[in-house]
């Protein structure tokens, strides 16, 4: 299998002093891929420069989701766990999704058969899928709200500062 360039396409950078030289290539299974490359040192130091924001934007919203998950796991897993204990698996996820939408009541068994239990699976969804399992908890709790919030917010800055 190879990959067979398509279409090559050199314009001006966006500050006007270099080149850009955009590759679409395909291959054998019709997958696609494009790769752009910039041959101007200002826009290229521009590009690595939002590169670098978006990891740090990246990194901090691994680091708040990490936050909500350990405060969510300390402050309610035992009653999340006594909230499913006794149950079947059917009841389970009855009462995890409602009797409706992901995951579907074949893939429910299928996670809880592959994590072993279902108390593990159900340990593992309290984690995995907070704003869920802290609404069938019905529980409030401001600081991990505050975490996830915030998460939110830094998905797709209005502007990037530079």
């Amino acid at each position: 299998m190879s990959w067979e360039i398509m279409r090559t396409e050199t314009a001006p950078c966006e500050c006007g002093e270099g080149t850009e030289t955009f590759t679409f290539e395909m291959d054998d299974w019709n997958r696609t891929q494009s790769s752009t490359e910039i041959h101007c040192p200002k826009c290229q130091q521009k590009k690595q420069r939002e590169i670098e924001v978006e990891q740090a934007r990246e990194k901090k919203r691994d680091e708040l989701l990490q936050r909500a998950q350990q405060l969510t796991t300390e402050r309610y897993l035992l009653q999340w766990l006594a909230l499913f204990a006794g149950m079947t698996k059917k009841a389970a996820w009855e009462r995890y999704t409602g009797g409706s939408g992901y995951p579907a009541l074949g893939t429910f068994y299928l996670h809880v058969k592959h994590s072993g239990s279902l108390g593990k699976y159900m340990e593992w969804c309290l984690t995995n899928d907070l704003e869920r399992s802290l609404g069938v908890l019905e529980v409030k709790d401001k600081e991990i709200d505050a975490l996830l919030q915030e998460r939110a917010q830094l998905w797709r800055p209005s502007s990037v500062p530079l």
